[in-house]
C-alpha cells in the first residue's frame, strides 16, 4: 500500500506541477495574444471621445461618436486595436502642446495619428507626407463613387493651402471644418434693442460704432476670449480673423510669387524679404496701419484691466453687448438655462475701405465660402517611421473615420461644426448662422514670427507697445527685425535655398 501511495505521488505531482504552471501562464498567453494586435495610438484633440459614455457629476459633458467609430473600426479590422491618447494638454498653447509632441517623440510614445492644427509645427518635420496615398487609384475601399481617396473630400480643400505645408506636400487630413469662419460674435439681442443697433456690423469700423453706442447705454461693448491672456494677444483672434485677410487681400498677388492663386509660408516669408510687410518699405503705411488698428483694439475698445474680468459671468447677467468666442460655443450656448436673454451670432467683420484708406471693399459669399479646417490630422513620422505594419494602420483608421457616415456622426453630435468629406450632415443647431453672408477671405495671411520662438518674441513686444512701454518706432523696428529673423529660421528649418533672395528688394 504504501509503494503504491509513493507510486500515485510520483505520478500525480509532476502532473499537478505542469498543470499549475499550465494555469499561472495562461495570462501571459493572453497578454502575447493580445500584444500581436498592432495597437494604434490616436490623438483626436477635442474629439476625444469621454471617459464616461453617460454624463457624470465630474464628467456632465459626454462625446461618445468616437468611441462608436473606433469600435465599430476595430470589429472590421480585428488586427487593430486603438488606444486613445489622453495625456495631451488639450487646452494648452501653441509652446504647451510643442513641447508634449516634443517629450512623445523623444520618447517613443507620440501617436500614429495626432492633431497639431494642420500645419502647425511644419518646420520640425513631424509630419508624414500623405499624397501617395490620396491620390493612389481606387484606394478608396468604401462605398462612394470615388475615384481616389482625395476624391471623398471637398474639392476646394487641396487648392487655398490648409492642409499642406510649404513644400507643396499633403500633410494632414481634414475631418471637420468650421461653420463658415472659426470664431464669430455673439451678441445681445435685448441689447442691441436697447442700444437702437437695427443692423448686424459687417465692417470693422461699423463694429467699433456698434461697441461705442453699447457703452453709451451701460453695457460692455465687447469682451474678448481670456484664453489667450495678454502674453499672446499679436496671434490673437482679431489679427488672425480680422486684421490679416483684411491687410494681406492688398499685396496677395505681390506674394504669389508662382502664379497659382495661393500663397504659401515659403512665399509669406520671400514677401517679408522683400519688405512687403515691413513697416519701413514700400508698404510702409498698409503695415503701420495694420499694426495701429490691431492696437486700438486692445488699448481703447477693450476695458483696462480686461484681462482679468471675468465676462463668462457678465455675459450671463446681460452685462455684455458682445461676446467674442469660438463657433464651437454654439451648441452650448444654446442649451444654457442661466442666461435669461435671446442672443444671436454674427462673422467676425473685417477691416475694410471705411477703417482704413489703404484697404479695399470686402466681398461677400451668401453661406460658408470656403470653410477652414477644424479637425485635420497628422500621421506623425515618428510614430510610423520603418513600422510599415503601423503606417497601413494609421491610413486604414484615417480612411474609415473619413467616411461620410462617420464624419457625418461627428458634426451631429459636435453641433458647431461641417464636414469636410462629401455627402455629410451637420447639426441643425449652425443652421441659423451659415445662412448669412460670409467675407470672401484671400489664400494668404499677413505673418506673425514664422517659428514659435519668433512669435512669442513678437507677442511680447507688441503687448508692451500696447502697454506703453514701447514707442511706435521702437516696436516697429522691433517687429520688422523679428519677422526677418523668423523667415530665415523658418526657411532654414524647411531645407529651403533663399540664397537668391534680395533682402528689401
Amino acid at each position: 500500500m504504501e509503494n503504491k501511495s509513493r507510486i500515485l505521488k510520483k505520478i500525480f505531482i509532476p502532473v499537478i506541477v505542469v498543470v499549475a504552471v499550465v494555469i499561472a501562464a495562461i495570462p501571459f498567453f493572453n497578454q502575447a495574444k493580445k500584444s500581436e494586435k498592432i495597437q494604434l495610438v490616436v490623438d483626436l484633440h477635442g474629439y476625444m471621445p469621454t471617459t464616461s459614455r453617460t454624463p457624470t457629476a465630474d464628467e456632465p459633458l459626454v462625446f461618445n461618436s468616437t468611441h462608436y467609430i473606433a469600435e465599430a473600426f476595430m470589429e472590421e479590422n480585428p488586427d487593430i486595436e486603438i488606444i486613445f491618447a489622453r495625456t495631451k494638454p488639450v487646452g494648452g498653447m501653441d509652446a504647451e502642446v510643442s513641447q508634449w509632441f516634443t517629450t512623445q517623440i523623444a520618447g517613443g510614445t507620440v501617436p500614429a495619428i495626432a492633431f497639431s492644427w494642420g500645419t502647425r509645427y511644419q518646420d520640425r518635420n513631424w509630419y508624414l507626407p500623405l499624397d501617395e496615398y490620396l491620390d493612389e487609384p481606387n484606394s478608396w475601399p468604401y462605398e462612394g463613387d470615388y475615384t481616389s481617396w482625395r476624391d471623398v473630400f471637398r474639392n476646394y480643400i487641396w487648392e487655398n493651402g490648409i492642409v499642406d505645408n510649404a513644400l507643396g506636400e499633403t500633410v494632414a487630413i481634414p475631418v471637420t471644418l468650421y461653420p463658415g469662419a472659426s470664431t464669430g460674435y455673439f451678441y445681445n439681442k435685448q441689447a442691441f434693442n436697447k442700444a437702437n443697433v437695427t443692423e448686424i456690423p459687417k465692417t470693422w469700423q461699423q463694429f467699433i460704432a456698434t461697441t461705442e453706442k453699447l457703452e453709451d447705454n451701460g453695457y460692455i461693448g465687447v469682451s474678448p476670449w481670456l484664453y489667450f491672456g495678454t502674453a499672446n494677444i499679436f496671434d490673437g483672434w482679431v489679427f488672425s480673423q480680422i486684421m490679416s485677410p483684411s491687410y494681406v487681400s492688398v499685396i496677395q498677388d505681390d506674394l504669389d510669387y508662382d502664379h497659382d492663386g495661393k500663397v504659401t509660408t515659403i512665399e509669406e516669408a520671400h514677401g517679408v524679404f522683400d519688405g512687403h510687410f515691413s513697416p519701413y518699405k514700400h508698404n510702409a503705411n498698409l503695415a503701420r496701419d495694420m499694426y495701429s488698428n490691431l492696437k486700438y483694439y486692445y488699448s481703447v475698445m477693450l476695458e483696462k484691466g480686461w484681462a482679468s474680468i471675468d465676462y463668462n459671468a457678465k455675459w450671463l447677467n446681460g452685462e455684455v453687448g458682445i461676446r467674442e468666442e469660438g463657433l464651437w460655443a454654439i451648441p452650448v450656448e444654446n442649451s444654457n438655462v442661466v442666461r435669461e436673454f435671446d442672443f444671436g451670432v454674427f462673422v467676425a467683420p473685417l477691416a475694410s475701405s471705411d477703417t482704413s484708406p489703404y484697404l479695399n471693399d470686402i466681398k461677400y459669399s451668401w453661406g460658408p465660402y470656403h470653410p477652414r479646417s477644424d479637425l485635420s490630422l497628422n500621421i506623425m513620422k515618428a510614430a510610423v517611421d520603418k513600422n510599415p505594419e503601423m503606417l497601413d494602420a494609421a491610413l486604414r483608421f484615417l480612411k474609415f473615420l473619413t467616411k461620410p457616415e462617420n464624419v457625418s456622426l461627428i458634426c451631429v453630435e459636435n453641433g458647431g461644426v461641417l464636414g469636410a468629406v462629401k455627402e455629410t450632415m451637420h447639426s441643425q443647431l449652425i443652421d441659423e448662422f451659415i445662412r448669412n453672408y460670409f467675407p470672401v477671405l484671400p489664400n494668404a495671411s499677413w505673418p506673425s514670427g514664422f517659428t514659435d520662438e519668433y512669435s512669442d518674441q513678437l507677442n511680447r513686444n507688441f503687448e508692451n507697445w500696447v502697454n506703453g512701454i514701447l514707442t511706435d518706432e521702437e516696436f516697429y523696428t522691433r517687429v520688422d527685425s523679428i519677422q526677418l529673423a523668423g523667415a530665415k529660421a523658418f526657411l532654414k528649418n524647411m531645407g529651403v535655398d533663399n540664397s537668391s533672395w534680395t533682402e528689401g528688394k
